[in-house]
């Protein structure tokens, strides 16, 4: 896989997660969020077009 820099649209749920993650400090929550969310967002901007 190739990296380059991308850009990544997060709805406002992926946003209310981060802030919810990020004020209760949840180690567990932040990891299901980028295994289930966030690594899927990259994968899908890092295909060809």
């Amino acid at each position: 896989m190739n990296l380059k820099n991308i850009h990544i649209e997060l709805d406002t749920s992926d946003i209310q997660q981060i802030m919810s993650i990020a004020l209760d400090d949840d180690r567990d929550q932040a990891l299901a969020f980028i295994k289930t969310i966030l690594a899927k967002l990259v994968e899908r901007a890092l295909q060809p077009h």
